[in-house]
């Protein structure tokens, strides 16, 4: 057995072996200033910000960050337990180290007064395993949409307008981001400037001015869309408007602007009202991926129907976008 010690983030001697910890486990490359940032830039951190395993020479060898994040169920507003980045050093795999480590994760929420803990993660991992053992059970499944080249255009209906993104829309994105998801439930409450929040994401920095599209109609913001491009895929991972004209407005904007590659729309974040959107452009849709989004119940056995229901999951009325993963 390892001789283990549990600290949080601000008991690590030396942050660059948080850093380590990440390009190891993550593949994700950050620093400490960066790390500091991403802390005080999103609200949904906890003020330990990240629980760590270290071993007796001092090597943080796993670890995960800690989120409070408010979501919108069928019974008003539920803070959950986040568990973002989970990671255990290859050197160190495989030793039950993240059991015990989640396991004192737990008992952290507990101690915030949280009843749940929730994460995202892949089918396709060993710690799906890990987690079902620990008594998390699947929420909701991640799906895309998709057009092929080949297919018919969406059309731009001429009152429409879609234009790159300006600095002054930060504001403007939060408020579509808000009238767009009233009424649905899962993880709809966001930090009042998400998009620098999110930039403080451990995962990969959003640029909105180079990707990101505003639709207009009469001069007044109606949606956006995030894009991701490379020669062969035009990937959107969030598209929100107030209306289906909208919605196919930014749709057709990416068809019309990269014309010869397969237009993707991640369709997490979106409910049924959005999916048959898509439908009625020509996409194919939903088609379901590897990642899932899971659940635990932090005092008792994890319910889940009761909570896919507490959610709107099985109505068609949940949202967790890319961006709100953990």
């Amino acid at each position: 057995m390892v001789e283990l010690r549990t600290i949080y983030f601000d008991e690590v001697d030396d942050p660059y072996k948080v850093t380590l910890l990440l390009q190891l486990s993550l593949y994700f490359s950050a620093t400490p200033d960066y790390l500091r940032r991403i802390r005080g830039e999103d609200d949904r951190y906890t003020p330990e910000f990240g629980i760590f395993a270290v071993n007796s020479d001092g090597i943080v060898v796993a670890g995960n960050f800690l989120m409070r994040i408010a979501t919108e169920t069928t019974n008003g507003r539920l803070d959950l337990g986040g568990v973002n980045a989970v990671g255990t050093r290859p050197d160190f795999a495989h030793q039950g180290i993240m059991t015990r480590l989640l396991t004192e994760t737990h008992g952290y929420f507990i101690d915030q007064g949280l009843e749940y803990s929730a994460l995202t993660t892949s089918n396709r991992l060993l710690a799906a395993l890990l987690y079902e053992k620990l008594g998390y059970v699947e929420l909701d499944r991640s799906r895309i949409a998709v057009k092929y080249p080949n297919r018919p255009r969406t059309s731009l209906f001429p009152d429409f307008v879609v234009r790159p993104f300006r600095e002054e829309d930060r504001p403007v994105v939060s408020e579509i981001f808000r009238a767009a998801v009233a009424g649905s439930y899962g993880f709809t409450q966001r930090p009042a400037d998400f998009l620098r929040a999110r930039n403080g994401s451990v995962d990969k920095e959003i640029k909105p001015a180079e990707k990101m599209r505003i639709v207009e109609r009469a001069g007044k913001p109606t949606g956006y869309a995030y894009w991701e491009q490379n020669p062969r895929v035009t990937e959107a991972s969030e598209i929100i408007a107030l209306d289906s004209s909208s919605f196919q407005a930014l749709l057709a904007d990416a068809e019309t602007r990269t014309p010869n590659t397969t237009i993707w729309v991640w369709c997490d974040g979106l409910t049924k009202r959005e999916l048959e959107w898509l439908k009625n452009a020509g996409y194919e849709v939903p088609i379901q991926t590897y990642g899932r989004a899971v659940i635990k119940c932090l005092q008792g056995k994890s319910d889940c129907p009761r909570m896919k229901a507490m959610y709107g999951v099985d109505a068609g009325n949940f949202r967790l976008g890319i961006w709100d993963g953990t």
